[in-house]
């Protein structure tokens, strides 16, 4: 005969007896917000949300210059302007950028490719160069997803 084993996780309802006093408290800690018996939000929950301050970018702007060399906001603008750049470039010319039509997809899906900077916007970024100069024809080039990622994570 084989003994039935429990874990400790399950089938103990009803094991734990409080008493009344007890059972007051913790239903007045819990009444209302729902966030168990410390009372306190979740580290995720109830955080202010919206738009940062001014000092706020202004403070995440000087950390990301004194980190990185660069102000991040100059980054975001710079490889903004890429991407519509790339867009533009590779609507008018897809039959060279993309002969054989390969179907444009996110990292993933099978069969899948994705528009790739020879010379990525990060490198012509931090050499200088103007957004039209990265984003010209003969920079671009279609590769398979995994491929892009490799390329991206050297």
């Amino acid at each position: 005969m084989t003994k039935k084993v429990v874990p400790w996780n399950k089938g103990l309802k009803g094991v734990q007896k409080h008493s009344e006093e007890t059972k007051n408290r913790m239903s007045k800690i819990r009444k209302g917000k729902g966030y168990g018996v410390s009372g306190k939000p979740p580290w995720n929950k109830g955080l202010k949300t919206g738009a940062r301050s001014e000092e706020t970018k202004r403070k995440i702007s000087e950390t990301c210059e004194l980190k990185r060399g660069y102000d991040i906001s100059e980054w975001k603008r710079y490889r903004g302007k890429c991407s519509y750049l790339t867009e533009l470039i590779y609507e008018e010319y897809t039959n060279i950028v993309n002969p054989n039509n390969y179907r444009r997809t996110i990292a993933g899906v099978i069969d899948g490719y994705q528009l790739d900077h020879i010379q990525s916007v990060k490198e012509c970024f931090d050499l200088g160069l103007t957004p039209e100069y990265c984003c010209r024809l003969e920079n671009l080039q279609m590769l398979p997803w995994k491929e892009n990622r490799k390329k991206s994570s050297k």
